[in-house]
């Protein structure tokens, strides 16, 4: 998702703010525990106090698909960049099956990929006592938040992305195949 979309997403009204909805009409019961806000707030030294230090570090996380061997071009490209990263920021690295699977895949073969993706993060430099590796389908927000955008994602804005039209199009070409 590009960081302009985000943006629009968090910046607009909550479309269930309240019980009597945006709209002035009650919202439904079975829609009352679904109702998500979100807010941000910059906090401010008064001329007494000190400004505070940042409580952490900024926060990199980036991953690869398991599809198939990682090559130079991952390497230069991404993982090279993270080993360097890793001792300036918080980082989480991740293996991105759950993109993969969004096309027909081999089961024991996309397990492997993924085991094997990992040795290379660890081989390439990755610190495992710096840095948090992990596999995305592991992670059971990332299921529950990808249903939630989904849901509220109309398909004209995906239509618009490169990447999705490009797979939308490889696997009508694929079902094709399949069918002739």
């Amino acid at each position: 998702m590009s960081r302009a979309l985000l943006s629009h997403i968090l910046h607009r009204p909550p479309l269930l703010a309240s019980r009597s909805g945006v709209r002035g009409g009650a919202l439904p019961s079975r829609l009352r525990a679904l109702r998500l806000n979100c807010s941000a707030a910059e906090a401010t030294a008064s001329a007494d106090e000190a400004p505070a230090p940042p409580a952490r570090k900024k926060r990199v996380v980036s991953g690869v698909q398991p599809t198939g061997m990682v090559h130079l071009g991952n390497y230069l490209g991404a993982i090279k960049n993270w080993v360097a990263l890793q001792d300036l920021y918080e980082t989480f690295f991740f293996i991105v099956d759950l993109h993969a699977i969004t096309l027909p895949y081999d089961a024991p073969e996309l397990s492997k990929a993924t085991r094997s993706t990992a040795a290379i993060y660890l081989a390439c430099g990755i610190d495992s006592s710096k840095a948090s590796i992990f596999v995305q389908s592991h992670v059971r927000a990332h299921i529950e938040l990808m249903w939630l955008l989904s849901s509220s994602t109309p398909i004209g804005w995906l239509n618009k992305m490169i990447q999705f039209k490009e797979k939308s199009r490889k696997a009508v070409m694929k079902m094709l195949e399949w069918h002739f």
